[in-house]
């Protein structure tokens, strides 16, 4: 009788072989090669149960995400501090050890982006999936008034990502550069920005009643 393969969990025992190798070598020796010896598999394994390697980066970033997720939804966005609000925002940006080897592959898709269509394709699906993410989010903090009802949504999540790539991207290339007390006090006043009126909507406002 020939033996049932299942693909889902060959797919995790690839993602599981490719987050080893990047934390023993570092995002820069991923290969199929390395990820196909590590996980004990000959290289056209990781062809025909995940498809190239940039959908097995895909799949990676995917398990990333989610976990994130997951964090965001075991916490209650109807009942948000600026405390917790920070944390949230904290968990993003890789300033410890395991986030930064994890987030390295944020780092591989994005020095690869311009050259790969693929991996176009696939920093693309992250950058909406985190602005979602950061859009339920400040939803949840204006209705614990933590986001003055005078700033835009839209604008604040945008800038928002920006913050935390910049952030993401100084703890990924030096480490030192940013403690977790220094991001964490800079989430703050972040956090404590968004409660404040937008001067930019008030100097319009005060505009358009001369």
């Amino acid at each position: 009788m020939p033996k049932i393969v299942d693909h889902d969990e060959r797919r995790a025992l690839i993602v599981e072989a490719l987050w080893r190798v990047i934390a023993r070598d570092g995002a820069h020796e991923v290969s199929v090669r390395h990820v196909a010896a590590e996980a004990g598999m000959p290289k056209s394994s990781i062809g025909h149960y995940v498809g190239t390697m940039p959908q097995l980066l895909g799949l990676a970033v995917d398990q990333l995400v989610q976990s994130n997720i997951d964090y965001v939804l075991s916490l209650d966005l109807l009942d948000l501090d600026a405390d917790k609000a920070t944390e949230v925002l904290f968990t993003l940006v890789p300033v410890s050890e395991r986030r930064r080897h994890m987030s390295g592959v944020w780092l591989l898709l994005v020095s690869q982006a311009g050259a790969d269509a693929e991996i176009s394709d696939v920093l693309y699906g992250l950058n909406v999936s985190v602005s979602e993410g950061l859009h339920d989010v400040l939803v949840g903090m204006r209705q614990q008034g933590l986001v003055d009802a005078s700033r835009d949504i839209g604008v604040e999540v945008r800038r928002l990502h920006a913050l935390i790539d910049g952030l993401a991207i100084q703890c990924l290339t030096d480490p030192h550069l940013r403690s977790e007390a220094d991001v964490r006090a800079i989430l703050r006043h972040e956090v404590a920005r968004l409660a404040d009126p937008d001067p930019v909507t008030q100097r319009t406002i005060a505009a358009s009643g001369r």
